[in-house]
């Protein structure tokens, strides 16, 4: 099994109690994210479904959520709190490795994802465009700031080198891959990205 996958397999069970999130700061992202209602959204790297209920909420009941993880215990986790929500599916893979059907999306997000990809995160990038309707979004996320993500990684022996780059170089990357209308922010609370197909 691939290292990564067996380490979020084996924080599943604890990652809910021991990873808190601040409720005002992914209101304040969603907000920035702009997610219409009835939008197709497809939520990269969802894990235990942090962000599933209020993308729930963004879209309503005539949307529709597709939530993807390649750890299928974090997936399970999901599942458990969410399976009421009508409208949600869930999918375990690696979403380099997933075919993707083409402009199925109008928002594809990523809450404390991106830095995961490690040295394929221009690959991610590319991937995510033929998959988003026209106009549709791109977001990459955090609900803490890119030196936080870096320090609790560096103490890690397994996410090390997984590093969250500054805001404005990942727009400048989604830029270079052919996404539009950038929006690239990020303080000491949080982390922002966003680009246009």
């Amino acid at each position: 099994m691939n290292k990564d996958i067996a380490f979020f397999d084996s924080c599943a069970n604890t990652w809910d109690c021991t990873r808190r999130t601040d409720p005002q700061i992914l209101e304040q992202l969603l907000i920035l994210a702009q997610i219409p209602t009835s939008a197709k959204v497809l939520d990269v790297g969802s894990g235990t479904g942090v962000l599933l209920p209020y993308l729930r909420s963004a879209v309503g009941a005539e949307g529709k959520i597709t939530a993807v993880d390649f750890s299928e215990k974090m997936l399970a986790k999901a599942q458990e709190k969410f399976s009421q929500f009508k409208n949600l599916e869930f999918l375990v893979g690696d979403i380099l490795e997933i075919e993707l059907p083409l402009e199925a999306y109008d928002i594809i997000i990523c809450l404390n994802f991106f830095p995961h990809l490690h040295t394929r995160k221009e690959e991610f990038v590319r991937k995510m465009l033929p998959a988003l309707q026209a106009g549709g979004s791109l977001i990459i996320m955090h609900d803490i700031s890119r030196e936080t993500v870096n320090s609790i990684h560096r103490g890690s022996e397994i996410v090390t080198e997984h590093r969250l780059p500054e805001a404005k170089a990942v727009g400048e990357m989604l830029t270079a891959c052919g996404y539009s209308n950038i929006h690239a922010y990020e303080n000491d609370a949080m982390y922002f990205v966003k680009g246009l197909k």
